[in-house]
C-alpha cells in the first residue's frame, strides 16, 4: 500500500505492518551480524603449521612406511608365487584334457619360443603345451608339434624346475617334457613327476606332485 493512501485513510503510524516499510528488515544494507564466509580473511586462511610440525608428520609418515615396506613386499611375492603355480596348474590340465579330446599324444614342455621344446631348457625361462598332429587332422603335418597354448619366462627371479621318480628304482632326474597318452595318463606310466617353483627372495617355494595317472597336488616349502 503507497505511503500517502496510508495518510490519507488515516493508518496510525504505530500500525503499520512491517511489510509496508519503506526498508523491511530484510532489505538492511548492513546486517548487524557479518557471517564469516563474508570476511576477506576467512577462517581457513589463518596462521599454517610450523616447521617443527611438518617435521614431526614427515618424520612419522617415514616410520610407517618403512614398517609396512616389507610386509608389502612379503604381500606381492606371495601373490605372484599363487599366481605362478597356478598358470602352471592350469597349462598341466590344459595338457591332459587336449588328449583326452583329440585323442592324441599332449605334452608340456620348456621352450623360448612357443613353437618348438627346448631340449634341456629351463623352465623358468617359459614353456608351451602342445598335441601331435595326428593323421586325421589335414590342418597340420602329420606328427608336428601343434601349439596349444604357451607361457612367457617366469618374474620376480624364481626358478622353476621338474623331476621325475621311476616308481620302481625310485631314482630321480630331471625333465624338460612331460607327454601325455590319449587316455590322458603319462606315455610312460613307469615315473611320477614333481614340479618346484621357488622364490629364493622370500624363501618360499610351491610343489605340484603328479601321479602316475594325471593327478595333480599342491604343497608349500621351503627353498
Amino acid at each position: 500500500m503507497h505511503y500517502r493512501y496510508r495518510i490519507s485513510v488515516g493508518y496510525p503510524k504505530k500500525a503499520w505492518p512491517f511489510v509496508c516499510r519503506l526498508l523491511p528488515f530484510v532489505y538492511f544494507n548492513y546486517p548487524s551480524n557479518y557471517p564469516f564466509v563474508g570476511k576477506k580473511i576467512p577462517s581457513v586462511c589463518n596462521k599454517g603449521v610450523t616447521l617443527v610440525e611438518l617435521i614431526i608428520v614427515l618424520t612419522i609418515a617415514g616410520v610407517l612406511a618403512a614398517l609396512a615396506a616389507p610386509g608389502m613386499q612379503r604381500f606381492v611375492a606371495s601373490n605372484r608365487l599363487t599366481t605362478q603355480v597356478n598358470d602352471l596348474l592350469a597349462d598341466i590340465s590344459t595338457a591332459r584334457s587336449e588328449a583326452i579330446k583329440r585323442n592324441t599324444i599332449t605334452g608340456i614342455c620348456t621352450s623360448t619360443s612357443g613353437t618348438s621344446c627346448t631340449a634341456g631348457g629351463n623352465w623358468a625361462n617359459g614353456w608351451f603345451v602342445y598335441y601331435v598332429c595326428p593323421a586325421t587332422d589335414t590342418t597340420c603335418a602329420v606328427g608336428a608339434l601343434v601349439t596349444v597354448k604357451m607361457h612367457e619366462a617366469l618374474t620376480g627371479n624364481n626358478t622353476l624346475s621338474a623331476t621325475q621318480t621311476d616308481v620302481s628304482s625310485g631314482t630321480t632326474s630331471s625333465v624338460d617334457t612331460v607327454a601325455y597318452s590319449k587316455s590322458g595318463a603319462f606315455s610312460s606310466q613307469a615315473f611320477t613327476y614333481t614340479f618346484t617353483l621357488c622364490d629364493p627372495g622370500q624363501k618360499q617355494s610351491r610343489i605340484v606332485g603328479i601321479t602316475v595317472v594325471g593327478q595333480t597336488s599342491v604343497s608349500s616349502g621351503t627353498c
